[in-house]
């Protein structure tokens, strides 16, 4: 394949950690795009944790959509559809965005594109994208279930519930640094949702909801006065 017929690619890299590093991602789609004559236009790789969900905090995403925006770009290559959302949901909301944009995201793992070379969406991919959502739920599912038969575990066992004594102070700072995750926990929103609404981790919601708890034993999910 000539150089000027060559498709123009974004190698997208991201780890979770400031301690990790994403040298051995880039490594794997560089030699990709390599092996297919892609010409590689930018090489963006970001490190973010998993437990934050505002979007205003990736620029180096914001970069990428930019690229794709402006027409620089007509495919992406990731090591696996994960590294372009800390969630299953929002991953998916990535890939379509891009897809929208006639980008098409390919996974090295799977060795699958987002796109068919006509532009149309792969069926194979769109049916991926739904399974690893359903495996994101499931194991926040069970993150959440492990969690609750440890606490019902250390009760049983004679731990004290709720924070020690003369730590009233530290509950009402909590609640009053979270007052989006108070107003949320009074609905029937679940703690994955509201983490995604507060722009909070699913820790910290369980925390303040363990404050409200003991702070009104009465359970209504209200406020005590």
């Amino acid at each position: 394949m000539r150089q000027h017929d060559a498709i123009p690619v974004a190698l997208f890299a991201r780890v979770s950690k400031e301690a990790q590093d994403f040298g051995r991602q880039l490594v794997d789609t560089q030699r990709h795009a390599d092996r297919s004559g892609y010409q590689v236009v930018a090489t963006i790789a970001e490190k973010l944790s998993g437990s934050r969900n505002a979007r205003a905090k990736r620029p180096d995403l914001d970069q990428l959509l930019g690229l794709a925006k402006a027409g620089r770009i007509r495919m992406v290559l990731v090591t696996e559809m994960s590294r372009l959302g800390r969630r299953a949901r929002e991953t998916r909301a990535v890939v379509e965005q891009l897809g929208d944009l006639g980008v098409s995201v390919f996974a090295l793992n799977l060795q699958l594109g987002y796109l068919l070379p006509d532009g149309k969406v792969n069926p194979m991919a769109r049916l991926v994208m739904s399974v690893l959502m359903e495996v994101d739920e499931l194991e926040s599912e069970r993150t959440s279930h492990r969690i609750r038969s440890g606490q019902a575990v250390a009760f049983a066992a004679g731990a004290q519930k709720g924070r020690p004594t003369g730590s009233v102070q530290n509950r009402e700072k909590l609640l009053a640094k979270y007052p989006k995750v108070v107003k949320h926990l009074q609905s029937a929103l679940v703690v994955r949702d509201i983490a995604e609404l507060a722009n909070v981790s699913t820790n910290t919601v369980l925390k303040v909801k363990a404050a409200l708890s003991s702070q009104n034993p009465t359970g209504d999910g209200a406020l005590s006065s």
